[in-house]
């Protein structure tokens, strides 16, 4: 769904892969919006954006946020949890980035958040978690936040490294928020251990799969 060894990330090779896979899905690409991470030190990777409509056009944002049917959230993601949250009730529709470093700037509770201020309740939401890595492969040489009480059951230092559960940790602060256990869907699939997905913590620096939501 995206080759980052090409300058163009739109890049007629990867189009062909994008509209196929949402052919299969059932989702006009021509209707999507193309979700950027921006990975620069001005991101707090908190930055939600909603969309009123779609012409197939770029957004840097760590979260997209719409009630419009028939626009479609692209995401191309490997090992962090592209994450769906939708309000049956009001339909409305998120598509979040919760990597690290949206985790640590606690995106998730933001998210929730701003369905709130838009009319939703916390007990309507339901939440699906795409496949992402592991806690026991996502290891990192340092973590400043492993003291955070918030991150006390999903930091577990070993082997000289921090091996940090996002998953469970973005869970966790759904149901801080009033989200419904039994509404969380979280994949099972981990990334880093699952030939059928790129995992960028081992080794594909340049392939990702992606995760589209739409309201129908």
């Amino acid at each position: 769904m995206l080759d980052r060894t090409l300058d163009d990330r739109h890049h007629n090779s990867i189009i062909v892969n994008r509209l196929q896979y949402c052919k299969k899905i059932g989702i006009d690409y021509q209707k999507c919006v193309y979700q950027i991470i921006n990975y620069g030190p001005e991101n707090t990777f908190d930055r939600i954006v909603q969309l009123d409509s779609s012409q197939s056009i770029d957004v840097h944002a760590d979260v997209l946020y719409t009630e419009q049917p028939k626009v479609g959230l692209f995401l191309p993601i490997a090992d962090c949890i592209g994450t769906i949250i939708y309000d049956p009730t009001r339909k409305a529709i998120a598509l979040a980035h919760l990597g690290r470093h949206a985790s640590v700037a606690d995106t998730i509770k933001k998210t929730i958040d701003f369905f709130t201020m838009k009319g939703s309740r916390p007990q309507d939401l339901i939440i699906w978690m795409a496949p992402s890595v592991g806690r026991k492969h996502y290891r990192m040489e340092y973590f400043d936040h492993h003291d955070d009480k918030k991150w006390r059951d999903f930091c577990q230092a070993k082997d000289g490294g921090f091996y940090l559960d996002l998953q469970g940790y973005n869970r966790a602060r759904a149901v801080t928020c009033g989200v419904m256990p039994v509404n969380i869907h979280a994949s099972r699939i981990d990334t880093a251990t699952d030939p059928n997905y790129f995992s960028h913590s081992q080794g594909d620096k340049s392939a990702r799969f992606a995760v589209v939501a739409m309201i129908s």
